[in-house]
Order: structure tokens, then sequence, then C-alpha cells
């Protein structure tokens, strides 16, 4: 590595780091604000918080280097261009392909390395973080009795509940009715107009929080006396080992939870499937053909014989017998022609059904394609960005972040709408994957390459001398 090299890669060196750390701030704090409410609610150990967001961090770290790249470049070339350094390179006989070389080969080795670690880090983060969420989803307060709303819920601990009314997004309830059976004799029945309802321990202990309710008691004694008394504010504590919170196990993996090497065995095992389908299905559709032209040819076929058996059997028999003899084949055809026609239904339900099949089979597929070109579109987003980046911050030529990092969120936020946009279309089978996964780079590629010859052979400097 030559030293013009080392010295344009170590421009880029804190660029990089202050991106990625805001970039990865941005999204941290997303996620945060996103889980905070659901893990205050279950009253969730530090440690279990904690591994939730290091978890989800593999798919910010996935998606904060493309960003933390195109921010580095932008930085590094406007303050080259800003001082004057590549003016001065080029009056040396450096051309701007020479100050580029090394960021690209920089970005192309992170390209590799984020294909790594979208490919073998990413799907097994996600997939922890998903256990982990359906875990906390299972002991969320409001929604472990949402299911039981309007229910009594018997063995809640020591009591019996009976909730009307809950809110799963703030756990407040309303209609409430508690059966406390801890003590000897008929339970102590407590009503609330309305309360809330919190997880402490891990979801082990139930804390119900209930407003200007009353109580009703009867007192088990020799002398049986009823006690009724009102209150503003009472808190109760249960305790249920069976809500406790527990990171449970999983075997089913989404297509954000596999990689690469899986995804292609199950396109081609789902492939396999539809060829074995659209088999069925022609044979299907065969059948319902022979029997919708069967229907029709046996319909006319019956009533003319029957017609000619009603003329020879007036011939030679008497009017009562000819009248039998009519109304039995005139029965025989219709029960012929109602069991070809519930055939005939039955084939096309089937028809039908086997085309839903290999519809749902191919969406998959398309999930799948979708999923692998992503893993691959991302990471190449790096190279792409590094690109565009150079000699968009040789045009701007202005020192400081908060240019480079507005431009840089902008740029990438384009890019991430074509990403969405082209997924959407090609899961349900608009577009083919791989052109809606890599269209954004291609797009941005173009771009990148058509300011690389302005900036590299100073077109818009000519253009300005030549209208001066």
């Amino acid at each position: 590595m030559t030293t013009l090299s080392r010295y344009v890669l170590k421009e880029h060196g804190w660029p990089f780091a202050l991106g990625f750390v805001l970039i990865l701030f941005i999204l941290l704090i997303d996620v945060v604000l996103q889980t905070m409410d659901q893990v205050l609610s279950k009253g969730l150990a530090l440690p279990a918080a904690l591994q939730l967001l290091l978890f989800n961090l593999a798919w910010i770290v996935a998606l904060a280097v493309p960003m933390a790249v195109l921010i580095a470049v932008l930085m590094a070339f406007a303050r080259l261009a800003a001082d004057g350094e590549i003016i001065a390179a080029k009056a040396c006989g450096v051309s701007f392909w020479l100050l580029l070389r090394p960021v690209v080969v920089a970005a192309f080795l992170l390209t590799l390395l984020m294909v790594l670690f979208n490919d073998q880090i990413l799907p097994d983060w996600n997939h922890q973080a998903r256990v982990l969420s359906s875990s906390l989803q299972r002991t969320k307060a409001a929604l472990v009795l949402r299911e039981r709303e309007g229910v009594f819920i018997p063995d809640l601990g020591d009591y019996h509940l009976l909730i009307r009314q809950i809110d799963p997004e703030t756990n407040e309830l309303a209609g409430i009715v508690l059966y406390d059976t801890s003590r000897p004799g008929p339970p102590v029945i407590v009503h609330a107009p309305r309360g809330r309802l919190a997880l402490l321990g891990d979801g082990a202990y139930i804390r119900l929080e209930l407003e200007e309710g009353h109580v009703q008691r009867v007192e088990s004694s020799q002398e049986e006396r009823f006690f009724y008394g009102t209150f503003a504010r009472q808190v109760l504590h249960i305790k249920d080992e069976r809500r406790r919170y527990e990171h449970r196990p999983s075997s089913y993996r989404s297509d954000r939870e596999l990689d690469i090497a899986a995804m292609h065995r199950l396109v081609l095992k789902r492939r396999h499937e539809q060829e074995r389908a659209y088999g069925r299905l022609d044979s299907i559709a065969a059948r319902y053909l022979e029997l919708h032209q069967t229907d029709i040819a046996a319909t006319s076929r019956l009533v003319l014989e029957r017609r000619r058996e009603q003329e020879r059997a007036y011939g030679r028999l008497d009017s009562v017998a000819a009248r039998h003899l009519e109304l039995h084949q005139s029965q025989f055809a219709d029960s012929t022609v109602n069991e070809l026609e519930r055939e005939r239904e039955q084939a096309a339900e089937a028809l039908r059904r086997q085309w839903r099949h290999i519809d749902r089979r191919a969406g998959r597929i398309n999930e799948y394609l979708v999923e692998i070109h992503k893993k691959l579109s991302i990471p190449a987003a790096c190279l792409v960005f590094a690109l565009v980046g150079a000699p968009l911050g040789a045009l701007i030529r202005r020192r400081g972040a908060a240019v480079s990092v507005g431009i840089s969120l902008f740029f990438f936020w384009i890019y991430w709408m074509f990403l969405i946009g082209g997924e959407e279309l090609a899961d349900r089978g608009y577009i083919p994957p791989p052109l809606a996964m890599w269209a954004p780079n291609l797009v941005f590629a173009l771009a990148g390459w058509g300011l690389l010859r302005v900036v590299a052979y100073d077109r818009a400097g000519r253009r300005g001398t030549k209208e001066t």
C-alpha cells in the first residue's frame, strides 16, 4: 500500500466511526422506544432487557455499516476538496481514479465481511430476538388475560378473577370482580369499576391496582356477620409462578432467520414440489374437462334413449305401464346427471384448491429469493455508496459533518424506499426478486458513474470556462 493510499484511508477512519456510532445510536433509540413499554409492563429483569437489545443490534449493524460508508466517503472527499488537496493531486499527475482506488478496495473488503455477517450472524441473532420477543409477549400483563376477557379466571394464585374489559396497550382494566379464597370460609368479593395490571419478578407476580371499589365479606363465626366496605385505592400482589418469563427455544425459522444455503435448499425443494403440483393440476384439469363433456353428452344421450324407449313402450304396453317406465327412466336420468354434476363440482373445487397451493408455494419461493438477494445487495451498497459519495463530496467541497450526514441520510432514505418497494412487489410476484433487490444498487451505481466522470475529467470546470 502506497503512502497516498494510507493517507486517503486514514481520512476515512474518523468519519466512518462517527457515522457508524451516529446511525447506531439513532436506530438503537428507535428500538428502545418501541420495546420500552413492553419491557416495563412485564417488570423484566435488566439482563433479559439487555439481551433483547443485544440481539436487535444485528440488523442495526447490517444497516449502519453501508450508511457509515456513505457518510465517511462524503466527509473525507469533501474535506480533501475544500482544502484543495484533490486539485493539488491532479496537478502532480495523480488522477481522481487513483485517489478513489484504495476506497473502492476497502469498500469491497467491507462488502465481503458484511456478506458473511448477514449470512452467518444476522440470521441467528434475528432468531434469538424473535424467540425472546415471543416469550415476552406471552408474559405481557394484558395479553396474558386478553383471551379470557369476560370469563372467570380460576386459580390465579389464591384468587379467582373476572375482568370485563382489557386495554392491551395501557394495561387498564374495567369491570373487575375478584374472589379471594386465601382465607377459610366464604370468599371475599372485591368489586372495582377500573384498575391497572402489571407483572413483576419476570412475570411471577401480578400487581393489581384497584380504584374506587368496594369489598364484601362474610365473617364465618358462631354469629355470621356481613361486612361491606369501600376503598379509593387498593393494591394486591398475586403470586403465580406459571406466568414467569421463560426464554423458550424454538425450532421454527422464518426467511430472515435462515442463511443463504438453507434458503437455497428450501427454494429447490419448493420448486420440486411445484413441478409435482403442476402435474397434479394437469390431471385434475383433464378430469374436469372430461366430466364437463361427459355431463353434456350423457344428458343428451339419456334424453334421446328415454324418448326412444317411451315410443317403444307406448306401442307395446298400456298407458299405465308406459307411464311407470317414463317415471323410472326420468328418475334414472336425473340421478345420473346429478351424480355427474357433483363430480364436476368436486373436480372444480380440487382445481381451485390446487391453484391456491401453487400460489402460496410460489409466494414462499419469492420470499426466500428476496431474502437471499437482500443479504447480498445491502452489503454491496458499501461499494455503491463509495462510488457515489466520492464524487459527490468532491463537488460539495464543504467541511463538517452536518452537510455530509444530511445528504447521506437523504440518499439512504431513497435507497431504502427503493428496497422496500421492490421487496413488496417481488413478494407479490409482480417483478423478479433479483431485479427488485439489485435495482437500487444499479440505479445508484449508474448515478455514481456519471458523477465520477464529471469529477475525474473536470467536465463541470470546462463548462464553466466555456460559458465565461
